[in-house]
């Protein structure tokens, strides 16, 4: 797997945190009971961005990965990029007004949102693994 090609998918999931974090943020904003469920998801995506930014800057050195270690990667920041686009649907599922958007939350969003967030952590704990791997 070419660097250039994991650097850009690492990148191309950046954008997408950052968008997605704008929609969990905007979600929380109409939906205050949400928001202790989405504190962890916020969480989980900032820190998943800064593993993604020491993981495309570290790539730019082709010895540093082993070719097995490069496939893995790739694999999981494509299936990492599924959850968080998971999470931003989820949220738009819920949208409506303010009053409804808050009853649907609690009746299945909260759960919903608490398996996503299970997921995007194991993602972010492999790639940091990963980088940990590569630091040794």
């Amino acid at each position: 797997m070419d660097p250039l090609t994991i650097s850009a998918t690492c990148i191309s999931l950046i954008v997408t945190v950052s968008k997605t974090a704008i929609v969990v943020t905007g979600f929380v904003r109409d939906v205050r009971g949400a928001r202790s469920d989405l504190d962890a998801v916020s969480r989980e995506l900032l820190s998943l961005r800064t593993v993604l930014e020491l993981l495309a800057d570290d790539v730019a050195d082709p010895g540093k990965f082993p070719d097995s270690l490069k496939k893995q990667i790739t694999g999981i920041v494509t299936n990492c990029e599924g959850v968080v686009v998971q999470i931003e649907q989820t949220l738009a599922k819920h949208d409506g007004a303010r009053l409804s958007k808050a009853a649907q939350w609690v009746m299945s969003g909260n759960e919903d949102m608490a398996k996503l967030r299970s997921s995007l952590e194991a993602h972010k704990s492999a790639l940091e693994i990963a980088l940990d791997m590569v630091a040794l």
